[in-house]
């Protein structure tokens, strides 16, 4: 196949075609990345990724108009968090993802927990999610959200990812405004985006670095 035959992948992830080309050259091996795994899983995993930032929405009949746009950005949310856990495998990372996210700058935690908590000043979501909880990490993490702990807020994502795909998740939980769900989704799963592409980018250049040295 020709280099612009990955063009769709190329834009959802930036870098793509580069680090095919260095997979290439490694044996296909991804290890240069700091990834485990087979290039199967990383280019499972970019299309994956692909199908979060192109996602435009739902085609819903008889559905309000807030409505819809809540349960779109659910979807949405659904797919955002599956390419992360894919993402974390590859770096063989587990939550609370400490080594995963350890040179993202902690602003950018901060900013997002304070967003959704003004979307949510009277803990709504939080307070649902915890109720329906199907795991008792996430339980545990969203308690540490609610008390103040900004680290912890994509828990929500993961939260919410879980108990809408077990059908318990609406747009309207516990009365929270469908338009306040839909933020609020939607800047986690823009944050979820804008973390994979900054760390795959640090990681790209590093193994591009190294391989140079190696050819020098």
């Amino acid at each position: 196949m020709s280099e612009q035959e990955y063009e769709y992948l190329e834009s959802a992830l930036p870098g793509f075609t580069r680090a095919r080309d260095l997979i290439k050259v490694s044996d296909d091996s991804i290890q240069a990345f700091g990834f485990i795994g087979t290039k199967f899983d990383f280019y499972r995993f970019a299309n994956r990724f692909r199908l979060v930032v192109c996602f435009e929405g739902l085609k819903l009949t008889d559905f309000t108009e807030a409505t819809a746009a809540g349960y779109e950005s659910l979807t949405r949310i659904f797919f955002a968090w599956s390419a992360f856990e894919r993402y974390a495998e590859m770096a063989g990372d587990r939550p609370p993802y400490r080594v995963l996210f350890a040179h993202y700058p902690r602003v950018h935690f901060h900013q997002l927990a304070a967003h959704c908590r003004s979307l949510d000043p009277e803990k709504k979501l939080i307070e649902f999610l915890r109720e329906q909880s199907i795991l008792p990490t996430h339980e545990r993490w969203l308690g540490r959200y609610r008390d103040g702990n900004d680290y912890a807020v994509l828990t929500l994502a993961a939260a919410m990812r879980h108990i809408f795909a077990h059908g318990i998740l609406t747009a309207h939980p516990n009365g929270l405004p469908a338009a306040h769900l839909t933020n609020i989704s939607r800047s986690l799963g823009n944050f979820l985006i804008h973390f994979i592409r900054t760390d795959f980018a640090r990681r790209l250049e590093l193994a591009e670095a190294m391989q140079s040295h190696s050819d020098s």
